[in-house]
């Protein structure tokens, strides 16, 4: 019976996995956009259900059908219409809505920390409410709680009530028009945004659901945003088009993992059961990133090949620098050598981590920015340069700069691997595999025992060259500063040279492209490794600044927070990754905010992105245009001379034509 009670109990936490998976699932085949503010939402209803019941006192009764309101109806319909039904009018790319939709995460989860704060929420006096209580039971030899029973129950009347709605209504008929051709929906008279609407209010209905849930009696945002990525594996494995398919899954992964918890072939106190155990933690995240690679035609759902123009701007960037990027780039570089001696000790250690970042966020440029793939597990791969250079040099014992170029190549690996699915795929489903390869990198090797003993407090040592010692603040910024020149110059040759032409023309159509004979298999796999070694020695930079190597510093979710602020600032030009590393420091330095609330300008940007073509760097050229065609609009008005009057009609006439009026009325 011990099987059959942890069978059970297995089936019931799938009915996480099934619930959250669900709304993802519904909005992702009505509308074409995969949420990944799916959990965002689902935080925002616990701290709302929190709030209105542990903090004021509410009643349960009052509170569960208010949240689902706001969080539900509310946000869905204001989403729907205020963010992606513009981008549904202008026909985007999968990829624009999926950065439209990191936009609303980032915005969200900034909105729930500067509200409530940091770190676990719920305590003896200010309670996190459980909607099902908690009250155990026996059935035979078996024990539940009324809690479980009731998560169980939630997920099976979801499940029942969405069958109902696609199978027995019209509205349910209208969703699976539109989802087949939404063209020929709309000539039969089918309301597409009536659709879309419902789509938007079901998806974050369920998504406030599973926030009132999983938040029982605690709330721990960095452990809900992780379960949350966690089901996009679920919502994968049912190719984002099956409800019935996800919730079966969802039971399937929830089981799984609870029959290889109780087994224990490697011992319980040992580097393998650990790993063991890792894996069965984690089997999601192996999930989401096997199938993603294992199913070659997920692109065909809802994305097209080109990344969009309201992402890349292949107008910007271009292979010569203007005059005024000329003047920038030149006051930026004097500025950079004048900022050691300019800055007190807190504000040039700063200025080291926008030195460590401009290499990271230039990295993004190249993978994104000049060949058009979505890459949002960045932080992990530039983790990995910094991990590895640590252990290569307290460990082998050689010199940190070799020990930076081991890491590098360790980094470069990892990109290799995340670059072998843009063989095949680009846009949303690219972007989601480096997202699970980044939670494999942060659960495996961050932090597994048997590669560094437990997470933090790894010592990373900064470089010395020549018997020169770097290890000054100062003589570490100007290190960084050649770090950061080389990485420019290098990214720069890459976007002006016969490779670039390659990526630009790969980014615009990968079908022309190899019709003139372009090997598109090794641009693809070159760019992944020159920009994941960029972001290794980055990576390595940004924990020399602090001389300490910390897995939260490149978490996945920093990553998106990462690759966000890049999109916003300019992903399409280098200067966009060295305005984005800037303005990533400077605005919580200057606003005296952290970093989890000040990236929410970042996050409201994303979502107007289409809006702000070319990101933040490229509004001052555009407002230039804009001025100038203004002005030579009114110039030439004013050198157009007035039209000439007709000349008047003369006496005689009109005294002919008014005789010959008066004959014709006689």
């Amino acid at each position: 019976m011990y099987y059959v009670q942890v069978s059970l109990l297995g089936i019931i936490f799938g009915s996480y996995y099934a619930l959250s998976a669900t709304g993802i699932v519904v909005t992702y085949q009505a509308t074409g956009v995969f949420n990944i503010a799916h959990f965002a939402i689902a935080l925002l209803a616990g701290y709302l259900g929190w709030q209105l019941s542990g903090v004021m006192g509410l009643p349960l009764v009052a509170v569960v059908p208010l949240v689902l309101l706001i969080c539900g109806p509310g946000l869905g319909l204001l989403l729907e219409r205020v963010v992606f039904r513009p981008l549904q009018r202008r026909k985007a790319s999968s990829s624009e809505k999926l950065v439209a939709a990191l936009g609303v995460t980032v915005a969200l989860l900034a909105f729930i920390n500067a509200v409530w704060g940091p770190g676990v929420q719920g305590t003896n006096n200010e309670p996190v409410p459980r909607l099902f209580g908690l009250h155990p039971f026996s059935f035979g030899s078996l024990t539940f709680d009324t809690e479980q029973v009731g998560f169980m129950a939630t997920t099976m009347v979801v499940a029942v009530l969405l069958y109902l709605l696609f199978q027995r209504t019209f509205l349910g008929v209208s969703i699976r028009a539109v989802v087949d051709r939404r063209e020929l929906a709309e000539l039969a008279a089918i309301d597409s945004n009536r659709v879309s609407q419902v789509a938007w209010t079901v998806g974050c209905t369920l998504a406030a659901v599973t926030g009132l849930i999983i938040t029982q009696g605690s709330l721990e945002p960095t452990k809900i945003i992780f379960f949350g990525i966690e089901t996009f594996s679920v919502a994968v494995v049912a190719r984002l088009v099956s409800v019935p398919r996800a919730i079966l899954y969802g039971f399937a992964l929830g089981l799984g993992q609870a029959l290889l918890r109780a087994f224990h072939p490697f011992g319980v106190d040992n580097n393998w059961a650990e790993t063991y155990s890792a894996i069965v933690l984690n089997l999601s995240s192996i999930l989401l990133f096997g199938a993603l690679v294992v199913f070659r035609r997920l692109d065909e759902v809802g994305a097209s090949e080109s990344s969009g123009p309201g992402l890349v701007n292949a107008q910007l960037g271009g292979r010569r620098l203007t005059s005024a990027g000329t003047v920038v780039s030149v006051l930026f570089a004097l500025g950079a050598l004048t900022a050691p001696f300019a800055l007190g000790a807190n504000d040039l250690r700063l200025a080291q981590v926008v030195m460590a970042l401009i290499v990271i966020f230039t990295s993004i440029v190249c993978i994104t920015g000049f060949s058009g793939h979505l890459t949002l597990g960045q932080a992990s791969i530039a983790g990995l340069g910094a991990f590895f250079t640590a252990r290569a040099a307290n460990g082998l014992n050689v010199p940190v700069l070799v020990a930076m170029l081991i890491g590098g190549s360790v980094a470069m690996g990892a990109g290799l691997l995340a670059g072998y699915p843009a063989l095949k795929r680009k846009g949303l489903f690219l972007g989601l595999t480096t997202l699970g390869l980044a939670l494999i990198i942060d659960r495996f090797v961050f932090n597994a025992r048997m590669f560094k003993g437990g997470p933090g407090g790894l010592t990373v040592d900064r470089p010395s060259l020549f018997g020169l010692d770097l290890t000054s603040d100062r003589a570490f910024f100007f290190f960084e500063l050649v770090v950061v020149a080389l990485t420019l110059v290098l990214a720069h040759n890459l976007r002006s040279g016969r490779l670039g032409r390659v990526l630009a023309a790969m980014r615009d159509s990968e079908t022309a492209t190899q019709s003139v004979g372009i090997n598109l298999r090794r641009a693809k796999l070159f760019v992944f490794a020159v920009s994941s070694f960029m972001a290794g020695i980055g990576g390595a930079l940004l924990a020399q600044s602090s001389r300490n190597w910390d897995n939260n510093a490149f978490n996945p979710v920093l990553g998106l927070f990462w690759f966000t602020a890049v999109v916003v600032c300019g992903i399409s030009s280098i200067g966009g990754g060295v305005l984005a590393a800037v303005l990533y420091v400077a605005i919580p330095r200057q606003l005296n905010l952290d970093i989890q609330s000040a990236i929410g300008i970042f996050g409201l940007a994303a979502v107007f992105l289409g809006r702000l073509p070319g990101g933040f760097i490229a509004q001052p050229a555009r407002l230039a245009q804009l001025f100038r065609g203004r002005v030579a609009e009114q110039l030439v008005i004013a050198r157009t001379p007035p039209p000439v009057p007709p000349p008047a009609p003369a006496a005689s006439d009109f005294a002919d034509k008014v005789l010959k009026e008066q004959a014709t009325a006689q």
